[in-house]
């Protein structure tokens, strides 16, 4: 079928298809971590900036798994689609399990039997450099997830297609927060950055400026730079923004960074458009308890609506690890308080939650991630 069918990864499905939908719009969720998209002349490009996306195939094919289902029947599925769809040229069947996979269907059987099925004079086999290579995954129920999902998986699915060889899968070697040169325990994971970032994006709007009113050791304003986005960090502390413009420096991209309380950025940055206001507040859990971390988070998002009032937030909030299990209709207390209370007080600044799930930091701390946009 035309489009493009997306793997997602498995450390949050439910923030793997909100990402997709935040950068590409509209989805169909074939499984908790496969998606269809139309494929568009922006889908790859858009598609560039995902953190939870690990793979992309093109012209894929469907095979839900029925109770007389059998890597026979999906090998002779995979060489009749194979007939109208692989290109000529070598090619290699590669499969893949998504959790569990599917009882009774190896990887290796649908290796060996598609790939004897498929190959011909005009579409040899060549398993070491392919020109083609054919994807196979099984999705079967997740192993153990560290996030609840709502959505469950129906019946088991495989689907396969050609990987799509015009999109590369980030790679953050090197830009783990360890190897700056300027590094604080509680620097964000570069992937959890992007994440940020892409949760951000809207159809309606471009987003061209990232915004980082607590910047830390700058590792959002490295990921947006990174992808081509003007970068403005601040941070209240003089050491923090010295450490940003190292770290700026060592990752080879340029931000603005400056010393400034959250609540005056509108002042410091001025009246603009196409914003995104994203970041990781360092509230420890006595700040927050206290009511202190909340009042520089309320003080932040009064700001960013005087800077561009039609941008968009996305932060992550402290909240403890009850969270992780709980469901959506539960009132968990984010930043010491229930969310319903700290929702209408968010919509009192100007913003209207739009998403908000929460993340495992580390056994016994979670954050709330929070999307927002501009209420009414």
């Amino acid at each position: 079928m035309q489009g493009l069918t997306l793997i997602g990864s498995g450390w949050h499905p439910h923030l793997f298809r909100a990402e997709v939908k935040a950068l590409t719009g509209p989805l169909e969720v074939i499984h908790p971590r496969v998606a269809y998209i139309p494929l568009t002349d922006s889908s790859l490009a858009k598609l560039s900036r995902a953190a939870l996306l690990d793979d992309v195939l093109c012209n894929a094919g469907r095979y839900w798994v029925q109770g007389d289902g059998s890597v026979a029947d999906l090998a002779q599925n995979i060489a009749k689609w194979a007939q109208s769809t692989l290109p000529p040229g070598s090619f290699a069947v590669r499969a893949r399990n998504l959790g569990t996979g599917i009882r009774g269907f190896s990887c290796g059987s649908i290796e060996r039997e598609a790939g004897a099925l498929v190959k011909s004079d005009a579409n040899p086999v060549d398993l070491d450099a392919p020109e083609h290579e054919i994807s196979v995954v099984f999705a079967g129920p997740e192993d153990g997830p560290i996030h609840r999902d709502t959505v469950g998986s129906n019946s088991p699915i495989a689907v396969w297609g050609l990987r799509e060889a015009r999109w590369k899968r980030e790679s953050y070697t090197g830009r783990a927060p360890s190897e700056r040169p300027f590094f604080q325990p509680v620097s964000l994971d570069p992937r959890q950055a992007r994440l940020l970032i892409s949760l951000a994006h809207r159809q309606s709007i471009e987003s061209i400026t990232v915004v980082d009113p607590f910047c830390g050791t700058g590792g959002i304003a490295i990921e947006a730079a990174l992808q081509g986005m003007e970068a403005l960090a601040s941070d209240l502390d003089p050491r923090m923004v010295e450490g940003t413009l190292q770290n700026l420096e060592w990752a080879g991209v340029s931000a603005r960074a400056e010393t400034c309380e959250a609540a005056d950025i509108a002042s410091l940055w001025g009246s603009r458009s196409g914003c995104i206001f994203v970041f990781d507040p360092p509230y420890g859990r006595s700040s927050w308890k206290s009511g202190d971390g909340l009042e520089v988070l309320l003080n932040a998002l009064t700001a960013a609506q005087e800077m561009d009032p039609q941008g968009a937030v996305c932060t992550m909030l402290p909240t403890g690890p009850e969270a992780l299990n709980s469901f959506p209709e539960q009132d968990i207390d984010v930043m010491g308080i229930p969310w319903s209370e700290l929702e209408v007080i968010i919509r009192g600044r100007g913003w209207e939650p739009v998403l908000f799930t929460p993340v495992k930091v580390h056994r016994s701390l979670a954050r709330m991630v929070v999307v927002c946009h501009p209420a009414g």
